[in-house]
């Protein structure tokens, strides 16, 4: 724990260092430059230090129960027993039910739907496309639920997240890091990811309420979310907040250093009171604040009514300062080409890329490998020993840094660059046996372009 008081004298003269010069997002595109600074391959020695001393704080809690530690509080942007919230939907769905779109109704998710249509998985006792949820966690450590968060991340790009987050603050980073694993937890994220988008209201991927595709001028991948799709009556409130949280997941398979960050279009053409729903709006913004911190890094608000001007007066005190600096607006197609080149545009938008939204459903042997016990045991195991070497040459840089061990440090972070390295290829490795395959698999976006 000394090193802890150490880094907290060091942290007073770094921290007004660490992280100065970020560009204003709008200076980023009109320089046609993204700014790394603070991210992961990019960091000056004062923030390397405090990255080193945050590994030191986690190592400490390492082998301590998740619960046991200190943290923010886990906040609940919208009172809601989802417990009651999805008996009373498939209440709905067996009393009363109702098509939304395209054959896909209420409360039906795609696993569902895929049944309907005689898409069943031979692999699968009773045809299901996903094996039965199965955790990968032995216990409820730190460090158990901390590499269940990290996948196929490099661990250090998950922290310096939370580092720019709270302004290079070690205890608030901290807290903050804590608060985001024990959410996760609570809202079940790593069965989530399990199921993949099977378990998905089918009607929010038959619609395409929001896709990823495209990148914009800087590289980041553009999300596209159009509000005359979402109607707040079409699926209960936990089945929308699964979707957000696959969706923000599965994003995270398309980023990787320097591009950490994405683009998001909040499409509003034809957007009309019908289209509003505040409960999912809070939930958004809360989950861009607390639980996926640093993942925007531009929000333009395109083709708004003229009302819109009272309703963003609602929402822009909901947000955290650093994520409305990057909202921007745009009415014609020449305010999106300022941040997207004509030829990753969209055509309906004034661009001259063809691409539409058209869901992939699920292929019945794609998660062939989930139903294989034995692989994903040694997988998992192979990666446990990556795991720990890892942590041994983290150990060994904190302790370099500590003693002034200059030669060491540096040693100890090549080390750390190499093992991070097959640390990811075995995590991606065993995430064919933890995740279902989805829809950015099957069209292939994860292996070529967005």
């Amino acid at each position: 724990m000394s090193g802890i008081f150490k880094a907290i004298s060091r942290q007073r003269s770094a921290v007004d260092v660490a992280g100065a010069g970020r560009e204003a997002i709008t200076t980023q595109f009109s320089k046609g430059r993204l700014d790394t600074c603070g991210v992961y391959g990019h960091l000056t020695p004062n923030e390397e230090n405090l990255l080193a001393d945050l590994w030191e704080r986690i190592l400490d809690d390492f082998d301590k129960p998740l619960d046991s530690i200190e943290s923010d509080s886990i906040a609940r942007p919208v009172e809601c027993d989802d417990d009651l919230e999805r008996k009373k939907a498939k209440e709905v769905q067996e009393s009363s039910p109702f098509e939304v779109v395209e054959g896909c109704m209420f409360n039906q998710s795609v696993a569902e739907k895929c049944k309907e249509l005689g898409i069943v998985s031979k692999s699968g006792a009773d045809g299901e496309l996903v094996p039965k949820f199965e955790t990968m966690l032995p216990d409820s450590t730190l460090k158990s639920v901390f590499w269940s968060v990290v996948r196929e991340d490099h661990p250090d790009v998950l922290i310096l997240r939370f580092l720019r987050a709270r302004k290079w603050d070690l205890e608030k980073s901290y807290k903050m890091a804590i608060a985001a694993i024990k959410w996760r937890i609570q809202e079940h994220v790593e069965e989530i990811i399990w199921y993949g988008d099977t378990a998905n209201d089918a009607s929010l991927m038959w619609k395409g309420v929001s896709y990823a595709h495209g990148k914009d001028k800087l590289g980041q991948p553009i999300i596209w979310s159009g509000s005359c799709l979402h109607h707040q009556k079409d699926q209960s409130y936990p089945q929308l907040k699964r979707y957000l949280i696959w969706m923000m997941e599965t994003l995270r398979q398309l980023l990787a250093p320097p591009i950490e960050r994405v683009c998001l279009i909040m499409d509003l053409t034809d957007h009309s009171n019908a289209n509003m729903d505040w409960p999912f709006v809070k939930t958004f913004l809360k989950f861009l604040e607390a639980y996926y911190p640093e993942c925007l890094g531009i929000c333009i608000v395109y083709n708004g009514p003229w009302w819109f001007s009272g309703v963003w007066k609602l929402i822009s005190p909901l947000l955290d300062p650093v994520v409305a600096s990057k909202v921007q607006f745009a009415q014609k197609p020449e305010g999106l080409l300022k941040f997207i080149d004509e030829k990753e545009l969209l055509e309906k938008r004034g661009g001259k890329d063809a691409y539409n939204y058209d869901y992939v459903k699920p292929d019945p042997e794609e998660n062939k490998l989930m139903f294989d016990k034995e692989g994903r045991t040694a997988s998992a195991e192979k990666l446990r020993l990556l795991q720990e070497q890892f942590v041994q040459a983290t150990t060994d840089w904190v302790n370099a840094k500590e003693g002034g061990d200059d030669d060491g440090f540096a040693a100890a972070a090549r080390r750390r660059v190499e093992l991070s390295n097959q640390v990811k290829a075995a995590a991606s490795e065993l995430d064919k046996y933890t995740r279902a395959r989805h829809f950015y698999t099957r069209t292939g976006v994860l292996q070529g372009s967005v």
